[in-house]
C-alpha cells in the first residue's frame, strides 16, 4: 500500500504502465526480502523443510494477488491481457516445491539439446560407417536417420526452459 501511494505521487494517470511496471517492481522487491527473512528465521529456528515451503507459498501467492489486484487498479486487465499474466505466474510458483523441496534432489541444468543432437549424430555416423553393407544403403540409413531429426527438431525442442532435477539416483525432466 506504500508503494502503491508513493507510485501515485510519481506518476499521473496517463502513465499507466509505467506505474504497472513499478507497482510490479515494489511487490517483488517486497516478496524477495520477506522470503529472505523466511529463510533466515528457519536457519534460526530449524525449521523442516515442509514450513518452509508452506511459508514461501503463501508469500508468493499473495504477492501474486497484490500484484494482480493492485495492476488492475492502475490499468484494466483485458481477458487476454490477464489469462496471460496468470500463465507468467504460474510457472515460477509451481518451481518454488522444486527450489525448497520437501525430499532431498539436486536441480541441475541439463545438456544443451544441439549437443545431444550432434552427440548422437556423430556415434550413429560412426555406427553406419562400420557397417558391411553396401555404400548405397549406408546412405539409405543415413537419409532415413535425417528423416527422424528432421521430424524431432520440428518443434525445436529447448530443455533449457524445463524443470530437471535428480533424485534418489534418477534423472527427471518436467516440461
Amino acid at each position: 500500500g506504500e508503494s502503491f501511494e508513493e507510485i501515485n505521487r510519481n506518476y499521473s494517470a496517463k502513465q499507466f504502465r509505467q506505474k504497472a511496471s513499478a507497482i510490479n517492481k515494489a511487490i517483488n522487491e517486497t516478496k524477495t526480502k520477506l522470503i529472505l527473512a523466511i529463510n533466515q528465521k528457519a536457519q534460526q529456528q530449524k525449521w523442516t523443510r515442509s514450513e518452509i515451503l508452506d511459508c514461501v507459498l503463501m508469500v508468493t501467492y499473495a504477492s501474486y494477488v497484490a500484484m494482480i489486484d493492485f495492476r488492475n487498479s492502475i490499468w484494466a486487465y483485458d481477458y487476454m491481457a490477464f489469462s496471460r499474466r496468470i500463465g507468467e505466474l504460474w510457472e515460477p510458483f509451481c518451481k518454488l516445491c522444486f527450489e525448497y523441496s520437501i525430499k532431498e534432489l539436486e536441480l541441475f541444468i541439463p545438456p544443451l539439446f544441439s549437443d545431444v543432437k550432434k552427440l548422437m549424430t556423430n556415434e550413429i555416423e560412426t555406427y553406419i560407417d562400420k557397417l558391411t553393407i553396401k555404400e548405397t544403403e549406408k546412405a539409405e540409413l543415413r537419409k532415413y536417420y535425417e528423416k527422424v531429426w528432421n521430424m524431432v527438431t520440428s518443434g525445436e525442442i529447448q530443455l533449457e526452459l524445463d524443470l530437471h532435477f535428480k533424485q534418489e539416483g534418477k534423472y527427471y525432466n518436467i516440461d
